[in-house]
């Protein structure tokens, strides 16, 4: 038996073995988030963070590579708005309406980092920090007091964002969505906010018409199961 061989075969494991320990990173994150909600319709129409009120929730992330990642997102906020900030004319002589609701969202989105980010100096993922944008897919659901149920509806989050790897362990982001919603009955929550529902009973409506939320929010989490995904 040639032992010089096996030594070799031996050595050649150990190398590897080491060098996969070295470029190990972590693909799963879970963390908690808080910020600020607004709200954008027919009692505002343009206007950021009128009338903003809080947000909490949690958040899950996989992380594919050092590109591309895929997030969980749950959370909830309360909003608020009121035509009286901006002087609107409404129909049929009615002098203001306003309303306050607290909402749960949840989405799964797409995140494209511009940077590859990561620990590992070996691998591509030479920054601790980066910039990304996401979209995404969810539900948005709320309680109805005044049709006397609870309403879901299809939701569409367009974002943007940056986190920092502060180390292997934690990493600590800031992100703000705006969400689309396929319903112009977010801001109606009894009969003297029945007219933010369509008030100039336009026949149809585009893209833009329906209702929207904004979250800006501050995140931590905490990155787990070290994986040898990246190793080369």
């Amino acid at each position: 038996m040639d032992f010089s061989k096996h030594k070799a075969l031996f050595c050649l494991v150990l190398m590897l073995a080491f060098n996969c320990r070295a470029l190990a990173e972590y693909n799963h994150e879970i963390g908690v988030s808080g910020g600020a909600a607004f709200y954008l319709g027919d009692a505002n129409k343009s206007a950021l963070f009128n009338r903003a009120d809080y947000s909490v929730g949690g958040l899950y992330r996989y992380n594919i590579d050092t590109r591309w990642a895929l997030k969980l997102t749950v959370r909830y906020a309360r909003i608020a708005g009121d035509t009286r900030d901006f002087n609107y004319i409404l129909p049929n002589g009615q002098d203001y309406a306003s309303f306050e609701r607290g909402l749960v969202d949840s989405n799964v989105a797409v995140e494209f980092n511009f940077f590859d980010i990561g620990e590992s100096k070996y691998y591509k993922a030479r920054y601790v920090a980066t910039p990304y944008i996401m979209v995404g897919v969810g539900l948005t659901a709320y309680n109805n007091l005044y049709g006397g149920d609870n309403v879901y509806n299809v939701n569409i989050p367009l974002g943007i964002g940056g986190k920092w790897k502060i180390n292997k362990r934690f990493t600590l982001g800031l992100e703000w969505t705006i969400t689309k919603l396929f319903t112009d009955r977010l801001d109606v929550t009894d009969a003297t906010n029945e007219i933010l529902d369509n008030p100039y009973k336009v026949s149809s409506t585009g893209f833009f018409d329906t209702d929207w939320y904004s979250v800006a929010n501050l995140y931590l989490s905490i990155n787990l199961f070290e994986t040898n995904k990246f190793c080369r």
